[in-house]
């Protein structure tokens, strides 16, 4: 006996652009330095402006700024609310 389910999945958002997940952070004096501190636990440098532009950020941008390394996105947004 075969059990047929149909599921109708919910309309996904494309991947982002590598580029634009970058262009916000870039556009702030130190946010890219202090995201590759964040990468070794280093958080204190994410100021005011560079959570700005990380809180802009779409959800599937994080893993394209942190490939493999979920867990400092979820310590920079932490970091950054």
């Amino acid at each position: 006996m075969a059990l047929l389910c149909h599921h109708q999945s919910e309309a996904q958002a494309p991947i982002p652009n590598p580029g634009d997940c970058f262009s916000s952070i870039k556009n702030v004096k130190g946010c890219v330095d202090a995201l590759k501190a964040a990468t070794k636990g280093h958080l204190k440098g994410l100021g005011k402006d560079c959570c700005h532009a990380i809180n802009g950020l779409v959800d599937d941008c994080f893993p394209i700024l942190f490939p493999g390394k979920h867990y400092i996105a979820v310590l920079v947004k932490d970091a950054c609310a």
